[in-house]
């Protein structure tokens, strides 16, 4: 037995309108993450990244500008040492903890199921917004725009 089913009326327009929501969504919680980190900064504080390499390996970069600033052997209590070590005042901050609180885009007109596959496929990293921008129907630029860091 054959089953078909006919496809909601709009569906392929709510499909494209939650990929265009989400997209919106990333580009203003971007922003909002690079607003906090401008704040810090500001403030005295350096941004930085890093951390276990290894099992027994452990490097500081400065996020910013991507500069070693140390690098050792150890776990992970021996990297946070030395980060206390050199950050006496406690005014590093590793780029995984500057967070901004990113907004939920509620899927409408499509189940929750094809919304998360579809935040799965925005998200990956084989997926190329060339891919993106002919689904949506956006220029390349646009998309590459609202899916960039910074």
């Amino acid at each position: 037995m054959t089953v078909t089913h006919t496809p909601k009326t709009g569906s392929d327009t709510a499909v494209r309108d939650y990929v265009q929501a989400l997209l919106r969504q990333i580009r203003a919680d971007e922003d909002a993450r690079q607003e906090t980190i401008r704040a810090l900064e500001t403030d005295g504080h350096r941004i930085i990244s890093g951390g276990q390499t290894g099992e027994d390996a452990w490097d500081i970069t400065d996020w910013r500008t991507g500069d070693l600033i140390a690098n050792g052997t150890g776990n992970y209590d021996d990297y946070g040492a030395a980060v206390e070590r050199l950050d006496p005042d406690g005014k590093w901050r590793h780029i995984d903890h500057v967070d901004s609180d990113p907004t939920i885009v509620e899927p409408v007109g499509i189940p929750d199921s094809l919304a998360d596959a579809l935040q799965d496929w925005l998200g990956s990293s084989a997926t190329t917004d060339e891919d993106v921008a002919e689904f949506v129907g956006w220029s390349l630029d646009e998309v590459t725009r609202h899916r960039e860091e910074g």
